[in-house]
């Protein structure tokens, strides 16, 4: 057992006492588990080991120095091997090595007990103690390293050491999984922030602030003796006093703000790197190149209204009012194809992969649709009507807003490319929006470049976009990606493309084109820039003449679109084309849908007549009665027969059914028919009953059930 840890509990507590004494440790009246570890904690600390040898007597440093670095370190050696190798009488090495193991530097093979006369006991230095030791003797061989450039004192630095600084300076570690060389770099950066180094200092405590501002304010970064930094503290002379010191050397130690030197006289001092006494930050290297596209090679999206995602939206709606759609899990492709024929946002053959569960969440977050518990199913709610009051641009900027400011849609949903997670995506859509008009970004409204350099140009400009920490999944890394800051670099250039591929695409702030040289181009809307500088858009003047032509064969040309006209026209024509301008069709099979969801033909003509400003051909009109005919419609509502046993109540009756909105119509039997307008039958039952009439139910044959309603 050569760890240092064992070979405390293998001691006894006077032995712990003394040793806990030579090393200032406060034990406390404790368990000897809570002993023994703090006595451990202090041992291994390289601020008190350093305080330890500076109090050795020479001869006992040297037999440190033996056990520590000599050729057969790992193993054990016999108290006349270790005299010899000091060349010292045996007798001297033995009191020598005595006293060190009473104050639990070293340790023998076998027992715990102390060292007997007469026998050869083979000695050794503890694991932890051999190891932090030989580093203090690789400090003292170094000399003066108070002129060390700050990169190179960090590589002096253990992996749990460069691991505690990272944390301190905000630069977030994984055990096992972020590498050194991946740490080590970002924590440079970081510290030659000023305003970063001003952060860490005000975390650190009194008194090692109090160190810390003695240190910045000597002439050109002069390093500091340790007893003047000691004589700030009050010394360290008893248990108390040491603990305090050591807390405070600590602190700025580990903070890797102040550090700790030694002369060649063996004097001690403490020093602030050069690099943190004047904080610079490394010059910003050039960003990547944007490249402009000529639009003679790029192939012109086709045109699409900036109100495109909300139309959309009112789109899905109506085809969750036609049929049921499930809560979860997607649509049958062949009812995704029709929809997708249907869409602004359209893809290849089916919708682009997300862009239908990012409509249901906006149309979600503005309550425009709910879930069916007991189908678990989704259909559009009562509030939705009044959403198509509303204007189109004022949909655009709700869902725009709402998109945002939502922190719980995660970007490139549905799609394979990249997965994120542990990102503030309201910061990042902000930020990114933000970019758009940025000076330094130097992008152009309306003028196309290649998609992957403007992604790889806003990733070097924003290495933080995606936040300090985050976790990716992505498929398209480079293989030549070397490094970490390279591969996070990489990471956030690829969201960043996806995010202009979905969301920004889908709310028309970019455009998105083919090109056969550079592959996507990626053009900025004038909207966007707006956007992004909080200047308001210019406002598109509607063109002259009616909101829509109907033409005999039964086209409807919508020419002024408004989320009231997509949404009734939507219920009884099929769309034939959104492109150039938005053309339905009315045919057999769309009235039909129309009729047998309650439309009546009346409203049809009345709404193409009203928005046209012109009749309906009389060509269509006349196909349209004929198409009414075939649906054969069977009209079906409640209705009550009221039969009075006193025929003359029979005119009472039917004035009260009326007040109620129920229509009377007396039948030759002499009873009442009883159609409902508005109303409820449980209503008009009562309203008889305050009436002074008794309301009995019979079944078919006439005669009353044996139970009434009371």
């Amino acid at each position: 057992m050569r760890n240092l840890l064992g070979r405390l509990h293998a001691r006894p507590p006077a032995d712990l006492d003394r040793i806990a004494a030579f090393w200032r440790v406060p034990l406390g009246s404790g368990d000897r588990h809570g002993r023994v570890g703090a006595l451990y904690r202090v041992m291994i600390d390289p601020v008190a080991a350093r305080d330890v040898w500076a109090r050795l007597a020479q001869n006992e440093a040297a037999m440190l120095r033996l056990l520590a670095t000599g050729e057969t370190r790992e193993d054990a050696l016999t108290l006349a091997e270790v005299a010899a190798g000091l060349g010292v009488p045996e007798a001297e090495a033995r009191e020598t090595a005595l006293r060190l193991y009473r104050v639990g530097l070293l340790a023998r093979e076998g027992d715990a007990d102390e060292l007997p006369v007469g026998e050869a006991p083979r000695l050794f230095l503890p694991r932890e103690l051999s190891m932090l030791f030989r580093r203090i003797l690789d400090e003292i061989d170094l000399g003066d390293r108070s002129g060390t450039p700050l990169n190179v004192l960090v590589e002096w630095l253990d992996d749990g050491e460069v691991d505690e600084a990272a944390e301190t300076w905000g630069v977030t570690t994984v055990p096992g999984v972020r590498r050194r060389e991946g740490i080590v770099p970002r924590l440079l950066r970081q510290m030659a922030d000023p305003e970063r180094v001003a952060r860490v200092a005000r975390g650190l405590g009194a008194d090692a602030r109090k160190v810390w501002e003695v240190l910045r304010a000597r002439p050109d970064g002069e390093p500091l003796p340790l007893p003047e930094a000691l004589h700030l503290l009050g010394g360290d002379a008893d248990v108390r006093s040491a603990a305090r010191v050591r807390h405070t050397l600590d602190q700025l130690e580990h903070s890797l703000l102040v550090w700790h030197t030694y002369r060649p006289d063996g004097s001690r001092w403490l020093f602030i790197p050069a690099e943190v006494q004047n904080p610079q930050p490394p010059p910003s290297a050039p960003l990547p190149p944007l490249l402009p596209l000529l639009p003679i090679a790029v192939r012109e999206p086709l045109i699409q209204p900036p109100f495109a995602l909300a139309w959309d939206l009112l789109t899905v709606l109506r085809e969750m009012q036609a049929s049921p759609w499930p809560a979860e899990g997607d649509l049958p492709r062949p009812r995704l194809r029709a929809l997708n024929r249907r869409l602004w946002n359209a893809g290849q053959d089916l919708p682009p992969p997300g862009y239908l569960a990012f409509v249901i969440s906006l149309a979600t977050a503005e309550q425009l649709v709910e879930e069916i518990d007991d189908d678990r199913a989704l259909r559009p709610t009562a509030g939705s009507r009044r959403w198509r009051e509303r204007s189109f641009a004022d949909h655009s900027e709700r869902l725009r807003a709402r998109w945002l400011a939502d922190p719980e849609w995660r970007e490139g949903q549905g799609r394979d490319e990249v997965e994120v997670w542990g990102v503030e995506w309201p910061q990042v859509r902000r930020r990114l929006l933000a970019l758009l008009a940025d000076p330094t970004l130097g992008l152009v409204a309306d003028r196309w470049y290649a998609l992957d350099p403007v992604a790889a140009r806003i990733a070097a400009r924003e290495p933080a976009l995606l936040g300090r920490s985050f976790t990716a999944a992505t498929a398209r890394l480079e293989a030549g990606v070397a490094g970490e800051e390279a591969a996070r670099t990489a990471t956030i250039a690829e969201v960043v493309a996806v995010e202009f591929q979905t969301a920004f695409a889908w709310f028309g702030l970019v455009d998105l084109a083919e090109s056969a040289a550079e592959g996507r181009g990626l053009r900025v809307a004038e909207e966007a820039m707006a956007l992004a500088r909080g200047t308001p858009s210019a406002d598109t003047q509607p063109r002259p003449g009616p909101a829509l032509t109907v033409s005999a064969d039964g086209v409807v040309l919508l020419r002024h679109p408004t989320p009231a006209r997509v949404w009734a026209l939507s219920a009884f024509a099929d769309v034939e084309s959104l492109r150039p301008e938005a053309r339905f069709r009315l045919s057999a099979a769309a009235l039909r849908r129309a009729l047998e969801a309650g439309v009546d033909p009346t409203q049809v003509v009345a709404f193409l007549e009203r928005h046209g400003g012109a009749a309906v051909p009389a060509t269509l009109a006349t196909e349209m009665d004929e198409w009414q005919r075939t649906v054969r419609r069977v009209r079906i509502q409640p209705a009550l027969v009221l039969s009075p046993d006193a025929p003359e109540d029979a005119s009472a009756l039917a004035a009260l059914a009326g007040d109620h909105g129920w229509e009377a119509r007396p039948l030759p039997s002499g009873e009442l028919l009883l159609l409902a307008a508005r109303g409820e039958e449980e209503q008009l039952l009562a309203a008889l009953r305050e009436a002074g009439f008794s309301p009995v139910t019979v079944r078919r044959s006439g005669r009353p059930r044996k139970e009434t309603p009371g």
